[in-house]
């Protein structure tokens, strides 16, 4: 099921990956492009023998006219320390951000810190530029869903446009509050999460749900200031809570209408992320068993399914949720052999298979 690459070429320059979709073309070899590995979706897995595009070397960074230009390797928190040095910031960026690389997020697609005032990472790209086995080029607008959330089955990710934000410090406070009142509580916040009683006590945050409201400035709302600081210093910090015991990670995307029904629904650890659409669920399940562990973060997503949400990404595991199937025929046009990390995002695999069997009897 899962192979081992044939290569892994860290390219350095456009051309280098030029050189090497060549190669792939010519040979009929697959390409995988892989930039931190920390996405749980197997975007970067090899299920054929192939060539691993390790985009480690390709990390400039370049700021200027209010915009910053990022290649693919470039890691989030190194991106935003070059802004702060020009009094700017990030918009929104991955809780994986101290690791997780620009090419890798905007591959996957997604939502993260500063979501909730400014929107996933596709609404917050002027442009990006791709290599297909064309060439390389550069897509803005609409165009970017072709690209965005595809795990590198269209085209491989060179750079992007990162839309910033002034540097305004941010405040934040936390407070008590039951899921269904926080909702209530969003407005006029940059960023907002949600963690359940279960998992305060396994972050060490006491015993009690707690909302985190972070504001660009002051605090709009009363609260625990030091809890806030607290809150919003662990914001990189949410997998430690799985080091003491082994756990599956589990996501989740569900409406506000629905997302208070499903919260009812799950009983177990969760964080709720509250973004301008939608509201993703984290759920971390303690491996006692590990299939008994799996089956349960299968049926986190089939809950939130019935509730009109969906599973957060795709990758390797879910390209059958259907939900990327408006780019299959693109993916067609631009890849007819395959090649460019075959198995994914539309793409079913042996994985998917498996999971969409186990899915029919949940």
């Amino acid at each position: 099921m899962v192979k081992h690459p044939i290569c892994v070429v860290q390219p350095e320059t456009d051309e280098d990956v030029k050189a090497i979709l060549k190669i792939s073309r010519k040979h009929k070899i697959p390409v995988v492009p892989r930039g931190a590995a920390t996405s749980a979706y197997g975007g970067a897995v090899t299920i054929k023998p192939c060539i691993v595009v390790d985009f480690t070397r390709m990390r400039d960074v370049v700021v200027g006219d209010e915009k910053a230009v990022a290649e693919s390797g470039a890691v989030w928190l190194e991106v935003e320390k070059e802004l702060n040095r020009h009094g700017l910031a990030l918009r929104v960026y991955p809780s994986s951000a101290p690791a997780g690389t620009v090419g890798g997020w905007i591959a996957q697609g997604g939502y993260g810190i500063g979501s909730l005032k400014y929107g996933g990472i596709g609404e917050n790209l002027e442009w990006i530029e791709v290599a297909d086995f064309k060439d390389v080029k550069r897509v803005s607008g609409e165009e970017m869903k072709n690209y965005v959330g595809l795990f590198g089955t269209t085209g491989l990710i060179l750079k992007a446009c990162l839309k910033v934000r002034e540097n305004t410090k941010i405040e934040s406070v936390a407070t008590e509050a039951e899921f269904e009142k926080s909702i209530d509580l969003l407005e006029g916040a940059y960023h907002g999460a949600f963690i359940n009683q279960k998992l305060a006590g396994m972050l060490g945050f006491g015993d009690s749900d707690l909302l985190l409201l972070s504001y660009e400035g002051e605090a709009e709302m009363e609260g625990d200031r030091e809890l806030g600081s607290r809150m919003w210093g662990n914001r990189f910090n949410l997998f430690k809570a799985g080091r003491e015991k082994e756990v599956i990670f589990t996501e989740a995307v569900l409406p506000y209408e629905t997302a208070s029904d499903f919260y009812l629904k799950v009983d177990l650890p969760v964080e709720a992320v509250f973004t301008k659409d939608n509201v993703v669920f984290l759920g971390l399940l303690p491996i006692d068993n590990y299939y008994k562990a799996a089956l349960k973060a299968i049926k986190f997503i089939r809950i939130a399914e019935r509730l009109g949400g969906r599973a957060y990404a795709t990758g390797m595991l879910f390209p059958h949720k259907g939900f990327l199937d408006f780019a299959k025929d693109f993916k067609k046009a631009v890849d007819p052999e395959s090649l460019l990390n075959p198995g994914k995002a539309v793409e079913s695999n042996s994985f998917s298979r498996l999971i969409r069997l186990v899915e029919m009897v949940l």
